[in-house]
This record gives C-alpha cells, sequence and structure tokens, in this order.
C-alpha cells in the first residue's frame, strides 16, 4: 500500500528527498559522527550560520517571529532544509549541535529511535530561526517522530524555547513497546501508577486520551484529568518527580534545569495532575483493567504526554507563565474567549468556506490539534493548531452519497443533503486523498488550491474568532 501524503510528511519523505540528489557517495549518505568539541550551542549555531552559501541561508534561516518556531507536530518538518543537502561542515555542525542539545542519556536515545539508526541527522530537516550572531535565535531539528529545539535564550519564557517532541516507532503495536528507545520511560510511569491504591488508580484512570497534540497551557484554572500529584503519599510524590525527571532528561544540563525552574515557580510537581487512559483518541485497543501505555502529567503551566499506543509519540511543554504562552509572529486580533477543539473545528470549517465558497465544508476532527486561548492571537498560534500543513481541497459528491459524517456535518451548517444534488464540499487534501470513503463519500472531482494555515489567517485577521455556530459533538464529529 502507498504511503498517504500525511505519512509521507510524518517520515519527513528522507529517502525520497536523498534519492531526488542521486546521492552515490557514503559520505553524504551517512551522517557525520558529533566531534565532541565542548562548544556551547550558541557558538555551534552561530558556526552554522557561518557555514551556509546564500542559497543554503534562504532556506535555513528563518526570522525569529516565524510563525514555525512555534510549530510542533510528530516529525512534520518545521520550515528548513533536508540536512542531507547541506554541504559537508553544515551537516556535521548539525549534528554536533545536536549532540551538545541532549544529556547523556539523550545521546543514547535519539540516534537510537527507528528512523535514526542509519541515516541519523540527514533524515531531518533543521531551521535556525534568528541570528545566533547578534541576537536571540532557535535552531529546530525535525524529522520521523522528532521536534528538536536546540540552543537559544527564549524571550517568552518556555522551557527549550518551545514544545519538545520525541518518539519511535519500535514496538509497534504491541504492549510494552519492546525494544522502543523509551520504553523505561513507559516502565517508570505504569510502575509508579500501578503502586497507587485501588481507588486512587480509578481516579487517575480515564476512558479515552485526549488528543496527542493539544499540549497548551490551561493556566491556573485549568481543569486536569486524573488526580493531583499533591494529594499522593510521599513515595509516590518522590516517584512522580523521578518520572518527569526521566522526561525531560534526555536535554542538556541547562535546559532541563531550566524546565524545572519553570515547573517549581508554578507549584512543583504537587501542582502537576496524573491520568492515563484506556484508549487513544484515534481508538484502537482498549487496555480495560490492564496497564495503560498512555500517561498524562498536567500543570498550569506543563504538559508532559507520553502516548505509546500503537507507537510512541511523546510532547512536553514547560513554561514560566501559564497565563502568558508562547506566541509568535504577526498579530491577527484578540480572541474575547477560550475556543474548545470543537470549536476550532467549526472555525477551520468557516475559513474553508470563505475561501472556497463552496457549498458546505468538512474538517477533520481528530486533525484539531489542540484548543484557542483567549488573548492576543497571533501566526503562530494558528500554525499550531493547523500544525499538518493541510491544503484546501474542493470536492464534488452527490447527495444521495454523503458518507454519515459528511451528514452529519451538512445538517450542522443548516443543510439536507438531497438525492440527484451534486455539492461542492471543501475539505482538506488529506481527508480527500485517504479518508473519502469513510469520512465524505465517493468523490465524482477534486481541486486543492492554497494550504489551509494561510487561508486560515487571512480569515481570522479580516473576521475574528467567533465561530458561525455552536459546536456540539452530534453536529461535528
Amino acid at each position: 500500500m502507498s504511503p498517504t501524503r500525511r505519512q509521507l510528511l510524518k517520515w519527513g519523505v528522507a529517502s525520497g528527498a536523498m534519492a531526488g540528489m542521486g546521492l552515490a557517495a557514503g559520505w553524504r549518505l551517512l551522517p557525520p559522527s558529533p566531534r565532541k568539541t565542548g562548544e556551547s550551542t550558541t557558538d555551534l549555531a552561530a558556526a552554522l550560520y557561518g557555514s551556509l552559501g546564500a542559497e543554503e541561508r534562504v532556506k535555513v534561516c528563518l526570522d525569529y517571529e516565524h510563525p514555525f518556531r512555534q510549530h510542533h507536530n510528530r516529525g512534520v518538518p518545521a520550515g528548513g532544509e533536508w540536512v542531507a543537502l547541506l554541504g559537508r561542515e553544515s551537516r556535521q555542525l548539525v549534528v554536533d549541535l545536536v549532540d551538545a542539545g541532549l544529556s547523556e542519556a539523550g545521546r543514547a536515545r535519539v540516534p537510537a529511535q527507528y528512523y535514526s539508526r542509519i541515516l541519523g541527522a540527514n533524515a531531518c530537516c533543521v531551521a535556525l530561526f534568528g541570528n545566533p550572531v547578534t541576537g536571540p535565535f532557535q535552531v529546530i531539528v525535525t524529522g520521523p517522530h522528532l521536534n528538536l529545539r536546540v540552543g537559544g535564550t527564549n524571550r517568552e519564557g518556555v522551557a527549550f524555547g518551545g514544545p519538545q517532541v520525541w518518539g519511535d516507532q519500535a514496538g509497534d503495536g504491541e504492549l510494552g513497546l519492546p525494544g522502543n528507545a523509551y520504553r523505561g520511560q513507559l516502565e517508570r510511569g505504569q510502575r509508579l501508577i500501578s503502586s497507587l491504591s485501588t481507588a486512587q488508580q480509578r481516579t487517575v484512570r480515564q476512558a479515552k486520551a485526549p488528543v496527542q497534540t493539544d499540549i497548551t497551557f490551561q493556566g491556573a484554572s485549568g481543569r486536569f484529568d486524573g488526580i493531583a500529584v499533591g494529594d499522593l503519599p510521599l513515595a509516590k510524590r518522590n516517584a512522580a518527580r523521578d518520572l518527569v525527571d526521566d522526561l525531560l532528561g534526555t536535554y542538556s544540563e541547562a535546559d532541563h534545569a531550566y524546565a524545572s525552574e519553570c515547573l517549581a515557580h508554578n507549584g512543583g510537581i504537587d501542582a502537576l495532575h496524573l491520568a492515563d487512559y484506556s484508549v487513544d483518541h484515534q481508538g484502537g485497543r482498549n487496555v480495560g483493567d490492564g496497564a495503560s501505555q498512555i500517561f498524562r502529567l498536567e500543570g498550569p503551566a506543563a504538559v508532559f504526554y507520553y502516548r505509546g499506543e500503537p507507537h510512541l509519540h511523546a510532547y512536553l511543554n514547560v513554561g514560566m507563565d501559564g497565563e502568558q504562552p508562547m506566541s509568535v509572529g504577526e498579530t491577527l486580533g484578540d480572541n474575547a474567549a477560550p475556543r474548545t477543539r470543537m470549536d476550532v473545528r467549526v472555525l477551520f470549517e468557516d475559513a474553508l468556506l470563505a475561501e472556497t465558497g463552496a457549498d458546505l465544508a468538512y474538517y477533520h476532527g481528530e486533525s484539531v490539534a489542540g484548543r484557542l486561548r483567549a488573548g492576543t492571537i497571533r501566526t503562530g498560534d494558528i500554525y499550531s493548531l493547523e500544525s499538518w500543513g493541510e491544503d484546501v481541497t474542493v470536492v464534488d459528491i452527490e447527495g444521495e452519497d454523503f458518507a454519515a459524517p459528511l451528514r452529519a456535518a451538512a445538517n450542522a451548517q443548516g443543510m439536507t443533503p438531497r438525492a440527484g444534488q451534486s455539492y461542492r464540499v471543501a475539505t482538506t487534501r488529506y481527508i480527500a486523498d485517504a479518508m473519502a470513503d469513510e469520512v465524505l463519500g465517493p468523490i465524482d472531482r477534486s481541486e486543492s488550491g492554497r494550504m489551509l494555515r494561510h487561508a486560515a489567517i487571512e480569515y481570522f485577521r479580516n473576521r475574528g474568532f467567533d465561530p458561525s455556530r455552536p459546536a456540539t459533538e452530534e453536529g461535528t464529529t
């Protein structure tokens, strides 16, 4: 079966990128080893900046306020250029940067990830935000199951400069993730949960996990799944602290220390809530009363989300102020009230309709990456909410052929599809290519346009953030 466009983005399309170069020399195909120079990430980033040719710099170097600096997902490139396409010295410096940004444990874990074992950094894209010689900067390396932030002084007060994402394909679909580079983290989380009393385990266990990319800070008034770590006995609180240290322990000592400082400023480990989940947000196996492979620790300004089902995609986001999360790029306007994920789905459907003039719109609920906070909204917030890089697509479907999800969406938008009539439906290219039969119905014709994030940014700039209709589960599932 051929991979979908979404899968190609997720995997980093490394093989296609390198095949297109016609690589024959092993020195370019295989990544260099780190040189262990002892230089700081700032010095290495400055050296990388200086090593780039004019054309390379146009692709690799982005403005510090570019919305891609806020973007996170499980390997969808956040701008930049393929490392394998850079010159020898630049490739070496990327490898050295990654090595310098990791702890000893991280240097054992990240290169051992399934897609990193052979191609290493060559399977990734690198983007350099800002100028490390003259001002603030951030290096982001994205690859299969990886969104790694290295170096830089983050002026938003967010640990690591933004969310970290890591993962591994090993153990795919198997309980216990055998062979996974991060299996020890799973086992540590399971030991903590299994050590709780029966009543505490019932409080911790939740039915369905939240969408994996939903790691937005909720602030002091947030509502968190599970049980407060501060309500646990001392030994269990210490075990939770050890788990958090393990999750942070992939990264450099300085970055780990600042993340710990952020946690302490917001009540420490005791202010986090611990939850685990019976079923992944995409469905699949229900663990019942057995050990879960999905757990989440969350507080006012921190989220640690370990999703080991069917394989590992894990996320962390830690900041100093949960009321002032990271937000970069052009200001689009003020959002008067927090918007739920289903509200965001309606907003994206509104943007699809405005962009295309179609009869109705369908945006898949599982594609919504998170919630939209109240307050000033910038382009980086939209890049985070529409983090798949989807294209707007219009399809033609006969009314009698509407699949149940599309029919529900039509009803929510005040339309009753009629037999014998063809409708223009605005959606995304991924849905049209990979999920049409399941959620739309038989397609007569399909035509794609610009990226949804760009259409949505224009829509929000002009019309604000009020959804056109209430979001209900019935009307938006």
